[in-house]
């Protein structure tokens, strides 16, 4: 009886030490190497109230020009298909416009764009619309200001974000 009462008391002992210091069940065995290097490699959740940037795979448009004058109004409908809402930068230098017709590059909105910016929050499905004004001026590298009008004729813009091109290019006439 005393043996039993003793094996009893040191079985306590053990499991209240091991529940103190946070032992684990050793019939849950090893934890998966695997597992353990996954949640290494995994970044850190986002504090409350941080937004995300968005991925270049998440975000998609669609491109209409509207001959305005002796120039155009581009409108980029930016969407969100990513999972959560995320920042874009939108900004003249990052969302770049570029006419050409031929292989004439005629403009570029990001020729004189300096380091502006312009940030957006995208929502999850919703589109957000962007537009781009060109004066129907030519433009190159430096910004020069006496860059003559393009003229009547057809043109073709193109509209990339971050260097990724969003849609394909939409034609156009002047004049």
């Amino acid at each position: 009886m005393a043996l039993l009462l003793l094996l009893l008391v040191g079985a306590g002992v053990v499991w209240g030490v091991s529940t103190v210091l946070g032992g684990r069940d050793p019939a849950a065995g090893a934890p998966d190497a695997a597992a353990v290097e996954a949640a290494a490699t995994q970044p850190p959740p986002a504090p409350p109230g941080h937004v995300a940037v968005c991925a270049a795979e998440d975000i998609t448009a669609e491109v209409a020009v509207e001959p305005a004058g002796a120039g155009a109004s581009v409108e980029v409908r930016m969407r969100n298909a990513g999972a959560v809402p995320c920042l874009v930068d939108a900004g003249p230098g990052v969302l770049v416009a570029e006419v050409g017709s031929g292989t004439d590059s005629v403009w570029s909105s990001a020729h004189c764009a300096g380091e502006a910016r312009e940030e957006l929050l995208l929502d999850t499905g919703s589109a957000t619309p962007v537009t781009v004004r060109w004066d129907g001026h030519r433009s190159a590298a430096g910004c020069p200001g006496d860059q003559p009008q393009a003229g009547r004729g057809t043109y073709r813009v193109t509209v990339a974000l971050d260097g990724e091109p969003l849609g394909g290019p939409e034609v156009f006439t002047l004049g």
